[in-house]
């Protein structure tokens, strides 16, 4: 078979070599091209005519390739038909976000709580802030003892820095 179109190629490697030879190649190779330019596969185009029942003779099946081809021109190649699908799933994933319900706003939520707590009678309004707790006093200097050495300990940054430079060293008191 010489053609110019290696899509044609493709799509009759598995045919029997008699209905190749019965093949009108120009015929067939203007219709794959077209058909792969619309934007079938060769393995889909070769699924469907190998697919086809046998007509009794290489004439026939021949006749049989060139009017598959030409139906499926008709078609919609199923690469195109599952992007217009999905993209069809979108656009409706949107429009029901779009629909639906969009959550209340802070302040109508802080609203909802006060007039559900007015009607079951509860107390307004929030709990006091917890008054901010001192931190102990450092062991060593009287400054504010950050680091927690034990229950009865605590030192300040300061006197963290002493410590790590070697210069000062904790001793036990009884």
């Amino acid at each position: 078979m010489r053609t110019g179109s290696p899509c044609l190629a493709d799509v009759v490697r598995s045919l029997p070599v008699l209905l190749v030879r019965a093949l009108d190649h120009e015929q067939a190779a203007r219709e794959v091209d077209a058909l792969v330019d619309a934007g079938w596969r060769t393995g889909q185009l070769r699924s469907r005519i190998g697919g086809e029942p046998s007509q009794g003779s290489p004439d026939r099946d021949a006749d049989n390739v060139l009017t598959v081809l030409r139906a499926l021109r008709g078609e919609v190649p199923p690469d195109v038909a599952h992007a217009r699908a999905l993209e069809r799933r979108r656009r409706e994933r949107e429009q029901q976000r779009a629909r639906a319900p969009q959550p209340a706003s802070p302040e109508v939520r802080r609203r909802s709580v006060q007039r559900i707590r007015a009607e079951l009678g509860l107390v307004p309004g929030r709990r006091a802030a917890p008054e901010p707790r001192p931190r102990p006093v450092c062991n060593l200097c009287d400054g504010e003892g950050t680091f927690f050495v034990s229950p009865a300990v605590h030192l300040c940054p300061r006197c963290v820095a002493v410590l790590a430079t070697g210069e000062a060293r904790l001793v036990a008191t009884a």
